[in-house]
């Protein structure tokens, strides 16, 4: 009889060994660690525990990925309701200021607001003299960092050394990594620049390429809402 046979027949019969018990104990496998001979049902055990840690290993993550989304819900709930509450552009640099130190704990920030020609004016008018909202036009901010400004999806990784030293004066040598939040208008289904959140790190680990954008994009888009709320 060959194994094809052999296996047929104890699937047709899923009683054999209760009517044959003492053929469980004559059945050896090698240990799935070790490579030591033992019986089928300590074989049996070994695959259930490995089962269970295999579970036990999927429920954590489970649960991390739960508490990451509830955290994410929270930092999202603060930002909509500071938002909310913010009547100029001073008070939306108070709002990032804190959102960046409290909720992601990043050392380093730009925040630029591009002033079309048309709103140079008003926009500048709208700032103090101590915000620390940087108000460019969007041809000056093109000459000095055209990849920050190229950007219409959020973006993590590393900006040329001549970007970073505009963006963070006396403070490039430091930066390991980057996120780019661009800031847009869509209205009419016209896409318009209106600036950028960047956020700098020390840790390359920080903003590596290789991580998801999907929190990012979805605080850029709020921050735009409110942004586009404030400006003249």
């Amino acid at each position: 009889m060959n194994e094809t046979k052999v296996v047929e027949h104890l699937l047709s019969d899923p009683d054999f060994f209760l009517r044959h018990p003492d053929l469980l104990e004559q059945l050896t496998l090698p240990h799935p660690v070790n490579g030591k001979v033992i019986s089928l049902l300590e074989y049996q055990v070994c695959l259930l525990r490995e089962s269970a840690n295999k579970y036990r290993g999927q429920f954590e993550r489970l649960v991390d990925v739960a508490r990451e989304n509830e955290a994410t819900m929270h930092k999202s709930q603060r930002l909509v309701l500071a938002g909310l509450t913010c009547t100029s552009l001073d008070d939306l640099s108070a709002v990032v200021d804190d959102m960046v130190r409290r909720d992601f704990g990043v050392p380093y920030y730009t925040l630029i607001l591009y002033d079309h020609q048309d709103e140079q004016d008003a926009i500048k008018r709208s700032l103090s003299n101590s915000t620390s909202v940087r108000c460019l036009s969007l041809s000056d901010m093109t000459k000095a960092a055209p990849k920050t400004v190229s950007f219409t999806e959020c973006f993590r990784g590393t900006l040329p050394n001549s970007e970073q030293a505009f963006l963070f004066p006396d403070k490039e040598a430091m930066i390991r990594s980057v996120a780019v939040l661009p800031l847009l208008s869509r209205e009419g289904g016209e896409l318009k620049q209106c600036g950028a959140l960047v956020l700098g790190s020390d840790l390359k680990s920080a903003f590596a390429e290789d991580k998801g954008v999907v929190f990012l994009q979805y605080l850029a888009d709020l921050l735009s809402a409110i942004v586009l709320r404030l400006l003249p």
